[in-house]
């Protein structure tokens, strides 16, 4: 293979992963490279929906997670509603909204300081 083709193949590749990467967003290129290379079942995302909520981000093919994480935190669960899973702790009722992303991934969306679900 030329020198020029060469060159011209490693342009492009780097010009589909920079668009990739401005598309997804930068940080959550991160989180997906720390939910794949280091074990972790859950990893918080950098930005919320609002300032008000907070983000996470885990592997689709997990989906009894995120009961299993609410149980070990305290919390009860209540019902399940459409993408919406309902919690219990004190009288306190929290809802978490979970959202296929990019094929791979789910991610959970709550209200800003009520629980951590991240490893």
């Amino acid at each position: 293979m030329k020198r020029s083709h060469l060159g011209g193949i490693i342009v492009f590749v780097v010009l589909i992963a920079a668009l990739y990467i401005h598309n997804v967003g930068y940080s959550n290129v991160q989180a997906m490279y720390q939910l794949e290379t280091t074990g972790k079942a859950i990893v918080k995302m950098a930005n919320g929906l609002t300032e008000n909520h907070e983000r996470y981000l885990t592997k689709e093919k997990q989906p009894q997670l995120l009961r299993e994480r609410m149980e070990q935190k305290g919390w009860t669960f209540i019902q399940q509603n459409g993408a919406g899973y309902f919690f219990e702790k004190g009288g306190k009722q929290i809802i978490i909204t979970a959202k296929r992303w990019n094929h791979f991934y789910v991610v959970y969306d709550l209200e800003r300081g009520l629980v951590n679900l991240a490893d």
